[in-house]
């Protein structure tokens, strides 16, 4: 009697091992979609902005803030996209905790990278602006108004942004199954905040509260606390254009309404829009922003909108084509 061979799978487990890592790089550059060569592309050149700055405490910071950033990025996307992970919800999981967290982080890694660049402030040159289009900067205009109740008010809606964030992103990539719509957000989103945090690096200021002097004081009770206290310990600093307090929910409004039909953005669109529309003032009114840096976020968002629904659209039918699907589902279909 023929006996056939022991099999020995512990022993082909490393062969196997090894050929999913050879393919991965190869993998890698197949599947990866538009808002993950901008994301991993924004990483590396904000690594390299800083990589290039003179020496300082901040440089050192913002350099190994960026390389830990691009490099966390870069390793998702090869464990992901690169197929080393076996499809399935903890794939799906893994691409949107590693694609999102870096991103989120860039924002902080600002509060080092701006200074380190030794920028010259263009406060005046944008105030210059404001008076050329709007004339009279609208932080000016708007001192009038300022009440510790108005300031309270303001300050709420300003401090709401963090919440809208929150909900529209978070919501979005674990709780919508609609993945053509899911791309559209992402894709969108990736372009406002990538967008942004690089041109703070090209169009530093501090804003109207640091440049020009008003004849009332900001005050009020516990948003405006909030608000102040986080500009001041978790804030860039040199933040302001374009507005991403502007930008954001500008992009999360147009999101919502082009998707009305759905149960979910029938409510969210006009409840969105009023929020929208105060916290666009309250970024006037509370002096963070110039007129133009506003005009410059509402720009983007639009932009980052239209551009975001084009690709989700071009890419949706990439599984046709054998290649992985852009939002791989975290449960069933």
């Amino acid at each position: 009697m023929t006996h056939a061979p022991p099999q020995h799978p512990r022993v082909d487990a490393p062969r196997q091992a090894l050929a999913v890592l050879a393919r991965a790089p190869g993998a890698t550059l197949r599947n990866m979609a538009a808002h993950d060569w901008l994301a991993a592309g924004f990483h590396f050149v904000m690594w390299a902005r800083v990589a290039f700055a003179p020496d300082s405490h901040d440089a050192s910071v913002a350099r190994r803030a960026a390389l830990g950033l691009f490099a966390c990025t870069a390793l998702v996307l090869v464990l992901t996209r690169g197929e080393v992970v076996p499809a399935g919800a903890a794939r799906a999981f893994l691409y949107r905790l590693g694609l999102f967290v870096p991103t989120f982080l860039s924002y902080f890694e600002l509060r080092y990278l701006l200074p380190a660049l030794r920028p010259q402030l263009l406060d005046l040159q944008l105030h210059a602006l404001d008076a050329a289009i709007f004339g009279i900067s609208p932080a000016v205009f708007l001192d009038r108004f300022v009440t510790p109740g108005s300031t309270e008010w303001f300050a709420f809606f300003y401090y709401s942004y963090f919440y809208i964030l929150a909900a529209y992103l978070t919501g979005s990539m674990f709780f919508d199954r609609d993945r053509q719509r899911l791309g559209e957000i992402m894709a969108g989103g990736t372009i406002v905040v990538c967008t942004t945090h690089f041109l703070y690096t090209l169009v530093p200021g501090m804003g109207p509260h640091a440049t020009l002097a008003f004849d009332h004081d900001l005050t009020g009770g516990f948003w405006w606390g909030l608000v102040a206290n986080t500009v001041s310990e978790g804030g860039a600093q040199l933040d302001i254009f374009p507005s991403l307090h502007t930008a954001f929910p500008s992009f999360f409004f147009l999101h919502a309404l082009r998707h009305r039909a759905a149960p979910a953005f029938a409510i969210a669109w006009p409840v969105t829009g009023f929020f929208v529309a105060n916290i666009i003032i309250a970024t006037l009114f509370l002096r963070w922003h110039w007129g133009v840096d506003i005009v410059a976020g509402l720009a983007l968002a639009t932009l980052a909108h239209r551009l975001g629904v084009a690709i989700a659209a071009r890419e949706f039918s990439r599984e046709r084509h054998g290649l992985q699907a852009i939002w791989e589902p975290l449960r069933g279909k």
